[in-house]
Order: structure tokens, then C-alpha cells, then sequence
């Protein structure tokens, strides 16, 4: 078994080696099909990561119109309070706000200095207890009379209300239809792959075709003759699959320490299990598409 082990991987690298360059486009097409396989499932990975520090840090803040009565925003704050989807509420005053303002804008000091007044409104900032209860919490504010009150747009209640929710919900949104996006090149790029697989094992089975009849005659099994032809399929996705993995690893090592520097309030990391992970699935999906791309074309060129 041993032997013909040997013998089905020799006269694949065989196969390749006359058909390079055939072959060569065959690696190129299931590298960049796999890439954007392994691009994709580390974005889902460092995207899911950041969702879930955006919503734990998920937060309302309902601005208060200037001149507000106290009372007024003191009842709002003991009816908030007092809801079981709450956790803390604090009040901001302009001040305070325009000072965190200030300090979020220290890179840009030109745009302080342009400030004649301050426009920022006074707040209350709502710490929920559970994130993920945030619309709802929202929509329980729009809703109320004491809202109302003492929002600074009781016109437009919607833009006197700010939390994560949002970011998130957009977040997802951009994530769908870039997962769309890149599922559609994956399977354009899956699909050349096959036929350039395809086409390689069609060239290779004409290129043998005098040995294949010689080997027919001294009785091979059909099996011994389509192996070596598999192998070469296989062959191929593996090698298209290392050079993902290869070029992931490398993205991962350059990009994302970059990333992080720049958005120091994100984790932006990817951990060795979704390597190994990601990995896996690469090596799975690039085999798959060799066996299916050379299947096809034994089944429909190679008669036995």
C-alpha cells in the first residue's frame, strides 16, 4: 500500500509539472477563492468581538433642553431610576459636557477655538443592566410625557435620544452587505477554480492517453488509473490553501497591531484558536474543490 501511495503522488507532481501552467492558474484561482473564505471569517471574528465591547459599553444619553425646570429633570431621573432595565443614571451639565468634548477634541484644537459659546446641552446619561435592552428602553423614553418636558428637540424626540444600539444595528448592517459582497466573489472565484481544475486534469488525462489504454490492457483497476489524477487535484487545493493560510497569518501579523494602535477603544485581535479555526477551514474548503473539480473531470473525460 505503501508503494502505490508512492507511486499515486509521483505521478501526480508528474501531472502538475506538465501542465504548470495550467496548474499554476488552477493554484491561483483557489488561493484567491480561500483568501477571501479566510478574510472573511477573521473579519466575522473581529467584528463579533467588536460588537460585543460595543454593546457592553452601550449606553442613553437624552439631551436636556437649556432652561429646563430642575424638577422636571429630577422627576425624569427618579422614573428612570425606578425602571428594572436600569442600572444607574447620571446627570451631565453643559459644562461638564463641553469639557469632555474638549478633551476628545485635544488632536484638533482649531475647532475649540471656534467655539463663541457652548452648544452642547446638558444630559442624562442611562447605564443599563442588560445592553441588549437598550431599544426597548429607548422607545419606553420616547413614550414618556416627562421626556417630552425637558428634551431639547421635543419636536423631533428621535434626535434628542443617542445610544449604541444604533451603532450597532449599523454595524450588522455593514457586515451583511459586505458578507453578501464577498460571497458572491467567493463563489465566482470557486467556480473558475473548478473549471481551471478541471481543465488541468482533461489536459493531463490527453497528455496520457497511450498509458492509460496500456494500463487498461494489463488489467489496472479503475481506481489505480483515476487516484494519481485526484491526487493532482488535491495537490493543487492544498497548495492554493497554504498560501492563504500564509497570506491570513501575515495580514493578521501586520494589519491588526496597526489597527489596534489606531483604535485603541476596540479589541481588534484575532486569537490563535480562530487561527487554527480558520485554518481548518481553508484546508476542508481547498480539498473539497479539488476533489470536485478533478471528479468532474474523470467522470466526463475519463472513461473506466
Amino acid at each position: 500500500m505503501a508503494i502505490n501511495v508512492g507511486y499515486f503522488f509521483r505521478e501526480s507532481l508528474v501531472n502538475f509539472q506538465r501542465n504548470w501552467v495550467m496548474s499554476l492558474g488552477a493554484v491561483i484561482t483557489i488561493y484567491l477563492s480561500l483568501l477571501l473564505v479566510g478574510l472573511s471569517f477573521a473579519l466575522g471574528f473581529v467584528l463579533t468581538q467588536v460588537v460585543q465591547s460595543v454593546e457592553d459599553k452601550v449606553t442613553i444619553q437624552i439631551f436636556l433642553k437649556d432652561g429646563a425646570e430642575s424638577t422636571d429633570v429630577e422627576e425624569l431621573q427618579q422614573w428612570l431610576v425606578s425602571d428594572p432595565l436600569v442600572q444607574s443614571v447620571n446627570y451631565t451639565t453643559k459644562e461638564e459636557a463641553l469639557e469632555k468634548f474638549k478633551e476628545q477634541m485635544q488632536s484638533s484644537p482649531e475647532i475649540i477655538e471656534q467655539l463663541e459659546s457652548n452648544p452642547l446641552p446638558a444630559s442624562l446619561d442611562v447605564e443599563l443592566k442588560e445592553p441588549r435592552g437598550v431599544s426597548a428602553m429607548a422607545e419606553k423614553i420616547k413614550a414618556s410625557d416627562l421626556f417630552l418636558t425637558v428634551a431639547d428637540r421635543p419636536d423631533n424626540p428621535e434626535d434628542s435620544l443617542k445610544y449604541g444600539q444604533q451603532v450597532v444595528d449599523k454595524l450588522f448592517a455593514f457586515t451583511r452587505v459586505l458578507r453578501y459582497i464577498m460571497i458572491a466573489f467567493i463563489g465566482m472565484l470557486a467556480l473558475v477554480s473548478l473549471i481551471f481544475i478541471n481543465n488541468t486534469i482533461r489536459l493531463a488525462i490527453y497528455a496520457r492517453r497511450k498509458e492509460i489504454g496500456i494500463m487498461r490492457l494489463v488489467g489496472a483497476s479503475n481506481w489505480f488509473i483515476r487516484t494519481p489524477f485526484l491526487m493532482e487535484g488535491i495537490l493543487q487545493s492544498l497548495i492554493g490553501a497554504s498560501l492563504a493560510i500564509l497570506t491570513v497569518v501575515g495580514l493578521q501579523a501586520v494589519v491588526l497591531p496597526r489597527l489596534a494602535e489606531a483604535l485603541p477603544f476596540l479589541p481588534v485581535d484575532l486569537a490563535g484558536s480562530a487561527i487554527v479555526q480558520i485554518a481548518l477551514v481553508l484546508i476542508g474548503a481547498g480539498m473539497l474543490i479539488g476533489l470536485a473539480g478533478s471528479g468532474f473531470a474523470l467522470r466526463r473525460y475519463l472513461k473506466v
